[in-house]
């Protein structure tokens, strides 16, 4: 008698096969996005934490091929994409989300992921020199394609790892000696360690060993952290009141300057009636040029005449020379005819400049609201020179925007003389999205960095005082009217970071080279 016929298992297919294969690599991209803050509406909120950034990249080390560069990258780049575009979905849905700003958040995403692909695909090389213990390499090969991508008119280090841990200041205090950088290496160590105690190549001991490592980890800057903290702060302090108008586009329509000035009079007088040292008013909250219209500039003089209280107010600015147009910011004193102003150094590329226009003649005839038809830059002309705002109290630095994503700018600021940071913004673009929650975070880290307060003002949200251990406080919400009063510590003139700037990042970048080098050295011997 013949055996009964087993039913035989179907193959998969080759797209279940393909979803299969890229599932690690796309969900490390998943974890990643969800490191970041996100907007506390959010259907999926309770997911979003930052710890998932200590294990996002395991999936990804896990499943990553040994010895070729090739498939390494692709790996890194599915990873990568997946990561920057669920993160950034907010750049989308600027000037109303149409088509060519949805196009341009694609193309953003998979620029940005060439940088995880080349750090999969280095890594690939390393393990095959090896094995799994070329992932203790990998915390360097991160922290260097993180700085290569901070670095240039295309740099957007918005989603470096370390910002995911912003949120965290008894983890991070370690960053007055390294940066944001130091912090990213740590956060790709921690799953490098995960990954050896997972994996299948080492013996028990070493195993076991990575898995003592991972909690030593997270108690070596735990500690540090709250040494430096239990130190306390300066005890000489400036009181600043930030003006939050609640104002987007309808600012710049019929009757717009006049909304402008009563929305802003009328706060300015409420915050004032607490003694601020310093009044703020966010990024271009004012819709007029300052210095080429008298009567604009001699109402904020009256105002402040009036108060007894410095301003620090956001406008547009044209060089009458030039012609140039500028994103400004303006200081006005209180019986001081002399008006200070600092433009902004670092535009957003494609949002207020044409990147390269200046040393690719090309690009400055091209018509880029005809091309895109709802998206084009401003041209407007980056700042060349540092401002110190001389405020009785304590002299400050204004970042407007989107400087304050940069380290080594603001770190000059404060090197420079800057005892206090004022972050003036407008995230009204964005909605009601994550994007003003990761903006209000960057600039926690930057107060971190250089163990120097910021004052962050938004024309709709998120106005908050930043401590020098990057402790929030007083944070308003997104789309409300808002005056905040608080006092905040003044700076001691920095750290080790702010007077030696990205070493870090530059040895880990050296570090990674020479790696690579003896890794190719090795293979063509063989």
């Amino acid at each position: 008698m013949s055996p009964p016929a087993q039913a035989s298992t179907p193959a998969p297919s080759a797209g279940q096969y393909q979803l299969y294969r890229w599932s690690p690599h796309l969900l490390s991209g998943l974890l990643l996005a969800l490191s970041f803050p996100c907007h506390p509406s959010h259907a999926l909120a309770l997911l979003f934490d930052s710890t998932w950034a200590c294990v996002a990249l395991i999936p990804l080390l896990l499943a990553l091929p040994a010895g070729n560069f090739k498939e390494g990258c692709r790996c890194g780049w599915a990873c990568g994409f997946i990561f920057n575009l669920l993160a950034l979905y907010w750049v989308a849905h600027t000037q109303g989300g149409g088509t060519a700003v949805v196009v341009g958040t694609l193309l953003m995403a998979a620029y940005l992921a060439l940088f995880t692909g080349l750090f999969a695909g280095c890594l690939s090389l390393l393990l095959k020199r090896s094995g799994p213990l070329a992932a203790l390499l990998a915390p360097l090969l991160w922290t260097a394609q993180e700085y290569l991508l901070s670095l240039g008119e295309l740099g957007f280090p918005w989603l470096l790892l370390g910002h995911s841990q912003a949120l965290y200041p008894h983890l991070i205090q370690y960053a007055a000696y390294t940066g944001v950088y130091g912090v990213s290496c740590w956060v790709v160590l921690v799953n490098a360690l995960g990954y050896l105690a997972l994996s299948t190549g080492l013996g028990s001991g070493l195993r076991l060993a990575a898995g003592g490592a991972v909690l030593l980890s997270f108690v070596v800057p735990w500690y540090y952290s709250a040494a430096v903290m239990e130190a306390g702060l300066p005890s000489e302090q400036v009181r600043v009141g930030l003006i939050q108008p609640n104002l987007g586009m309808e600012k710049w329509g019929m009757d717009g300057l006049e909304l402008s000035f009563s929305t802003l009079e009328r706060l300015s007088r409420q915050a004032a009636a607490q003694q601020p040292d310093l009044l703020v008013w966010p990024e271009t909250a004012l819709p007029c040029y300052v210095t080429m219209r008298p009567h604009c500039r001699e109402r904020v003089e009256r105002l402040v005449q009036e108060v007894q209280i410095p301003l620090l107010t956001g406008a547009p600015e044209q060089d009458t020379t030039t012609n140039e147009l500028l994103n400004a910011a303006f200081f006005f004193q209180p019986g001081q005819p002399q008006l200070q102003s600092s433009a902004k150094m670092h535009l957003v590329p494609f949002g207020e400049r044409t990147p390269f226009r200046d040393s690719i003649p090309l690009l400055r005839d091209i018509d880029w609201a005809a091309l895109t038809g709802d998206l084009a830059p401003a041209e407007f002309s980056p700042g060349r020179t540092r401002t110190l705002f001389a405020h009785p109290r304590a002299p400050f630095a204004v970042l407007i925007c989107f400087e304050s994503v940069f380290p080594d700018l603001v770190r000059r600021h404060v090197e420079g003389g800057a005892q206090l940071l004022v972050n003036i913004t407008n995230d009204s673009w964005f909605g009601q999205t994550a994007g003003p929650y990761q903006h209000a975070c960057l600039a926690a880290m930057r107060a971190v960095e250089n163990h120097t307060s910021v004052a962050r003002c938004a024309t709709t949200g998120i106005s908050v005082f930043i401590d020098p251990f990057g402790r929030m406080s007083q944070a308003t919400e997104l789309f409300t009217e808002e005056t905040r009063v608080g006092a905040l510590p003044i700076g001691q003139g920095g750290t080790f970071y702010t007077r030696h700037g990205d070493l870090f990042a530059q040895l880990a970048l050296l570090l990674s080279v020479l790696g690579l080098l003896g890794a190719a050295r090795t293979t063509l011997r063989g």
